[in-house]
């Protein structure tokens, strides 16, 4: 792939990530909640997520198509399931911590939780299927083109995430009272709530 291609590539993908959607709501939730290494857990499944599709789409489009037309319900429901959770707890938190959580469960579950938000996006689906044939010939793939393409979308969507990371952790700095806290818990559980039945219902 020459390198005007791949620079138009990252480009479309920068556009499209950049919009409003769950993956950046979800992020920036997180950030505020509890500070910029969470929030990039969150942001490397999420990115994974991504990748994922991106991947599939260039090994088998057609193939993919059908396996989301049948299985994408449930998967759906599932990830709706577990994001709308996450919010009522966050929601029902009377108390926030600045440390950011270094125990392994908890990278864990921000790690399935930005997974989650990334395969379940149904904007994300469309997108690869009907954005990638536009740059590349998937019936004459070679191993470094699909290398270089996997590399720029996920660098892309990395990027544009880590952009919202920030967002949150300036964010943080308005909250020093209790009153503040508990508004932030309430704002950023309602926000991992609406994530998941945007995810449901889209």
């Amino acid at each position: 792939m020459d390198f005007l291609t791949l620079l138009s590539l990252m480009i479309a993908t920068f556009v499209y990530a950049i919009s409003p959607g769950p993956g950046l709501f979800a992020v920036l939730a997180i950030s505020t909640r509890f500070g910029p290494i969470p929030a990039i857990w969150v942001s490397i499944g999420h990115t994974v997520g991504d990748i994922i599709y991106v991947a599939l789409a260039m090994l088998a489009l057609n193939a993919l198509a059908d396996l989301i037309n049948e299985s994408m319900l449930y998967v759906k429901i599932l990830g709706a399931s577990y994001l709308i959770f996450i919010g009522y707890q966050q929601f029902r938190s009377k108390g926030i911590s600045f440390e950011p959580s270094s125990k392994k469960s908890s990278v864990i579950k921000l790690l399935i939780a930005g997974f989650v938000v990334g395969v379940t996006n149904p904007k994300t689906i469309i997108f690869y299927l009907s954005f990638l044939p536009i740059f590349i010939d998937l019936n004459n793939l070679t191993l470094n083109t699909e290398v270089q393409v996997i590399v720029a979308i996920g660098l892309t969507v990395f990027f544009v995430l880590s952009l919202a990371n920030i967002l949150g952790v300036r964010l943080r700095s308005y909250i020093e009272n209790p009153d503040s806290i508990r508004r932030i818990n309430q704002v950023t559980g309602v926000t991992m709530i609406l994530v998941g039945v945007f995810v449901a219902l889209y």
